[in-house]
């Protein structure tokens, strides 16, 4: 059986579902990061920590120059827009490329940064800006890998909700 080696090597951004194909130069998706309670009880010989939310959802995103289109929507805190990132996992093996899939995440934003840039002669301005992400959803070839929905305490991995019994237990 012969090793795979998974790779992303680019992707495209979309913006409210318009394709910005080439004016985003890097954009970067939130850590997913639990937030740890620690608890020493009396006959455990160590400290332990147990999860107990999760930490806000950020990330950032760096365009290769000014687009109006994109300030004009961003610029407003109160208005949330959509972020979606579509790559292409490629597959290889031994004998080369074996398959490769659609690695799709949406994400529910508000931009709480936007950049005014650096300008300096002879160099292209670079413009990064900051957002919080409300929900957010991956799945690769069509099948949901992660859906965390912060508002309605949504959190699926693989398909399954985690918060099912959570969101029973408080009423929800």
């Amino acid at each position: 059986m012969s090793t795979a080696i998974n790779q992303i090597v680019n992707a495209n951004v979309y913006f409210n579902g318009n394709s910005l194909l080439g004016k985003a130069k890097e954009i970067k998706v939130a850590d997913i990061e639990f937030e740890q309670i620690e608890h020493k009880g009396l006959g455990l010989v160590a400290t332990i920590k147990l999860p107990a939310g999760l930490n806000a959802l950020e990330g950032e995103v760096t365009w290769d120059s000014f687009y109006p289109e994109v300030r004009a929507q961003n610029t407003n805190p109160f208005k949330h827009q959509q972020l979606m990132i579509r790559s292409n996992l490629q597959v290889f093996n031994a004998m080369g490329l074996k398959e490769e899939a659609p690695l799709v995440t949406v994400m529910n934003v508000q931009f709480n940064k936007t950049a005014g840039g650096s300008f300096k002669p002879k160099e292209a301005v670079e413009l990064q800006d900051s957002f919080q992400i409300y929900s957010i959803k991956q799945t690769l070839n069509g099948k949901e890998l992660l859906y965390v929905d912060t508002f309605a305490n949504i959190y699926r991995v693989n398909g399954q909700d985690v918060l099912q019994k959570y969101r029973t237990n408080i009423g929800q």
